[in-house]
């Protein structure tokens, strides 16, 4: 079966299909990205100690990224085929993964200081978008820190715009046009999720957001 024969079916089954297929190539592009996945870490800035969840983790990346720095993370994912490369290539004793939806976190109220959502909003449907980031901003402990690495609405570089619009789509999940044509801030302060920073990174395809769960 391929991409085009499971367009019509629902964001579970849809997802799941198409990450199975992705799964290995996913770890190929995490590799491209993997500054981009470094700075994300760094501009968290987390304090020593931090528990950090990191949602949509995929095949573990980012997870690692932070678990290189030294905090407590733990990776989550809707997918099997992403979270078993994860984990067979999990090198850190500080990083776990588990196997969950994000829009339904199984952990308590508060629970982690940080979390992170790095490219996986545009992989969403809004309705389930909601319910991701009413999660995520359950979980987090007050006053605690957002990371949201997404593509770039309006990218000032020339070559950044020229991929946003035209190439991302040829690969991306049938959602990526919605979200792309979106306004990421206002669904984040409705969810009462405050950006504090911003950051554009790789020739300003995508932009890290920094937030604060009021």
């Amino acid at each position: 079966m391929g991409i085009a024969d499971i367009m019509g079916e629902d964001y579970y089954t849809y997802t799941t299909k198409l990450f199975r297929r992705l799964s290995y190539i996913y770890d190929f592009i995490g590799i491209i990205l993997s500054g981009t996945r470094t700075k994300v870490a760094a501009f968290t800035n987390a304090k020593k100690g931090s528990k950090i969840l990191d949602v949509a983790t995929g095949t573990g990346k980012q997870a690692f990224s932070f678990a290189k720095m030294g905090y407590e993370v733990i990776g989550i994912d809707l997918s099997e085929p992403m979270l078993r490369l994860a984990v067979r290539n999990n090198r850190y004793n500080n990083a776990n993964f588990v196997l969950a939806d994000a829009a339904k976190l199984p952990f308590k109220d508060e629970y982690f200081d940080i979390c992170c959502m790095s490219l996986a909003l545009h992989e969403m449907p809004l309705n389930i978008r909601e319910e991701v980031l009413q999660e995520i901003f359950r979980v987090t402990r007050s006053n605690g820190t957002i990371m949201i690495m997404d593509y770039a609405r309006s990218p000032k570089n020339m070559l950044g715009r020229y991929f946003v619009r035209y190439i991302a789509k040829s690969f991306e999940s049938k959602y990526y046009p919605e979200f792309i044509h979106s306004d990421l801030d206002p669904l984040l302060e409705r969810k009462g999720i405050k950006v504090t920073a911003e950051m554009s990174v790789t020739y300003g395809i995508f932009k890290i957001f920094k937030c604060n769960r009021s």
